[in-house]
């Protein structure tokens, strides 16, 4: 019985081959590295509004439960801005990424009498005090700046 004549390929084919495979899945390797990267991105973006969020709702909180006597005291959290240029200013940590990054923002916090200027027409005259607290935070994501603001109403 008489076997078969080997087909031979031409050299060096082989090595054409594994080079197209090794291509092949790089190119693969860096389409899904770029998607998993875009995924992060956004996924960053959706925790820097959180950890904004979550201090803005602090700032009101303080805010609203701050006993009007010590909001219009002279060494108030919310400074009178009708009195100069008074405000609070502060360098605050909005919380900490996954890799252990500190999150940090700036906090400016100011009051304005926003009390309406009622003519006495007689005696009782409503005595109304009326300040709206400004809260200011101002920070960054990558190299663009970014700005959230709260105000409160409190009366008395």
């Amino acid at each position: 019985m008489r076997l078969p004549p080997v087909i031979r390929r031409p050299c060096g084919s082989l090595l054409i081959e594994v080079s197209l495979g090794m291509w092949l899945a790089a190119m693969l390797a860096l389409l899904l590295m770029r998607a998993s990267l875009l995924a992060l991105g956004s996924n960053q973006w959706t925790i820097m509004q959180t950890f904004t969020d979550a201090y803005m709702t602090r700032e009101a909180a303080l805010a609203n439960r701050l006993p009007m006597a010590d909001l219009v005291a002279a060494n108030s959290p919310w400074p009178n801005a009708g009195a100069g240029e008074a405000r609070f200013e502060a360098i605050v940590s909005l919380g900490r990424l996954a890799g252990g990054t500190e999150v940090t923002g700036r906090i400016v916090r100011f009051r304005v009498n926003s009390a309406p200027e009622v003519a006495a027409v007689g005696e009782g005259a409503p005595d109304l005090d009326i300040w709206r607290l400004h809260s200011v935070l101002t920070y960054q994501v990558g190299e663009q700046s970014y700005v959230k603001s709260r105000t409160i109403l409190r009366t008395q």
